[in-house]
């Protein structure tokens, strides 16, 4: 198997571009990311396919394998060229740069590791140079105060919400005309959110959505949510009048019934009910960036009816 030592020595000569590390310095690369992760030198063996003692040696000055460098450098999902230390000139756009990244991770990390980038984004947008090795908060979701951070500019703002379990991200650049003036009506406001606050609304939801996409007949959810099928239903049809889920019509025996669903592929209501919370749980911020006193709507421009946006 051809070694890391050939192949650095083969790019090097063959390309003006890049440095690659010293042996010790690609053992110093794989401890830190060994360690980062919370890895034993026989945890990362195992994951790559070689002994504990290899790994130590690695750490120590030896040089790996190629193809299993390959293998340790995929599993950190960092390209070979961070792996070895070579530094490659590119005149590419930074977006670029990202779109390429994200192509080359596993599909079971691409949101965790969007997510990274993102933190690592909102971050670099605070100005605060010693908020660049934060990591996320290890606190309780619960606790606000150690995962809330905010950004505003004369641009727009930012959200990020960093709690480890479950951050979440929002940048809303300002439209010319103001924020306000994208919103639905009011009307359609208050017609959702009276909709949420009558009984038995969120738990068909979350009954619904819990599940794997069907339609479902008010009989079976009102088993399942311990309700009387008359208030079941009712609660199905006036979910289906707000459009928060779909109704196919059915023809039986005993005449025309109706089945509900979720909407397949409708992800809003998590952030819907994630940014919820937020404004719910009051607090202090981890950081929070300008916008002191600043108006966040225009004021004037948020239509009351459907027929006045129109």
């Amino acid at each position: 198997m051809q070694s890391v030592e050939f192949a650095a020595a083969a790019t090097k000569n063959n390309t003006k571009e890049g440095l690659y590390m010293e042996h010790n310095q690609i053992g110093d690369k794989i401890r830190e990311l060994r360690t980062r992760s919370n890895l034993t030198q026989a945890d990362l063996g195992k994951l790559v396919g070689v002994s504990m003692q290899a790994v130590s040696k690695w750490e120590r000055g030896g040089t790996p394998d190629i193809d299993v460098l390959l293998s340790v450098a995929k599993y950190f999902n960092i390209s070979l060229d961070e792996m070895v230390g070579r530094t490659v000139n590119s005149t590419g756009r930074l977006e670029d740069v990202l779109y390429t990244a994200m192509q080359e991770v596993p599909e079971h990390k691409k949101i965790q590791q969007a997510c990274r980038y993102c933190w690592a984004i909102f971050k670099g947008m605070s100005g605060i140079p010693g908020v660049r090795d934060y990591d996320y908060s290890t606190a309780h979701p619960g606790d606000t105060e150690s995962s809330r951070c905010r950004v505003s500019t004369d641009e727009g703002i930012g959200y990020f919400f960093a709690a480890q379990d479950a951050p979440m991200m929002a940048i809303m650049p300002e439209p010319k005309d103001g924020y306000d003036a994208h919103f639905a009506a009011m009307d359609d406001y208050r017609r959702l959110f009276s909709v949420l606050a009558r009984p038995g609304c969120l738990e068909v939801l979350e009954y619904l959505y819990s599940r794997p996409y069907r339609h479902y007949m008010a009989d079976t959810v009102a088993k399942a949510l311990a309700l009387p099928i008359e208030e079941a239903q009712a609660v199905m049809e006036v979910l289906w009048e707000t459009r928060l889920v779909e109704r196919t019509e059915l023809e039986l025996v005993d005449g025309l019934s109706y089945a509900y669903s979720r909407h397949d592929g409708d992800v809003t209501l998590v952030p819907f009910l994630y940014m919820a919370r937020c404004m719910i749980q009051k607090g202090a911020y981890l950081f929070n960036v300008g916008g002191a006193g600043k108006p966040l709507l225009r004021g004037g421009v948020w239509k009351r009816t459907e027929e006045e946006r129109q």
